[in-house]
């Protein structure tokens, strides 16, 4: 008769993260509920394409994840935190390098006082954009906007190390 080890369960982890083509959805191990999306995908900048955003202060060529949109369903218990740590892990790869960009902004508030740009900040995001950065910066610390509530939209990147 063989007689093996008693099999130790591996717990799952409370969030799994499902991929279908650029769009990632998490979802909570213990109820199952979905907790957010994320639609990202990499992307090239540079001299070919004009009409794209430059992220990054020096103009040049790059490959970067470029995250579409981003939705917590359930706020205040990390989920938009994890898809920012889940971005800079896809984005660790040859062509992109470790850059992530995304274009924050909230079209529904109208005001920078309810965009997702104070989140990425938070997040250790920047822009080349110095007078929507020190706005964000202001929101953050709970003082008002210098240049205007209006300031809702900025194309931020991750900096790299």
């Amino acid at each position: 008769m063989l007689k093996f080890p008693p099999i130790k369960p591996i717990p799952l982890p409370k969030r799994l993260i499902l991929q279908n083509g650029e769009n990632y959805v998490m979802f909570s191990t213990e109820n199952g509920k979905l907790l957010g999306r994320m639609i990202a995908g990499e992307r090239f900048y540079g001299k070919i394409k004009n009409e794209d955003f430059e992220f990054y202060p020096k103009k040049e060529n790059y490959i970067s994840l470029y995250i579409v949109g981003l939705l917590a369903k359930v706020k205040g218990i990390g989920v938009g935190s994890e898809f920012i740590k889940f971005a800079k892990h896809l984005a660790n790869n040859k062509r992109c390098q470790n850059r992530v960009t995304v274009f924050a902004m909230n079209n529904q508030e109208g005001s920078i006082l309810k965009a997702s740009s104070p989140f990425f900040r938070k997040c250790g995001f920047s822009s080349a954009e110095k007078e929507g950065l020190e706005d964000v910066d202001r929101v953050i610390k709970g003082l008002k906007p210098k240049h205007g509530d209006w300031y809702c939209s900025l194309p931020m990147y991750l900096p790299l190390k």
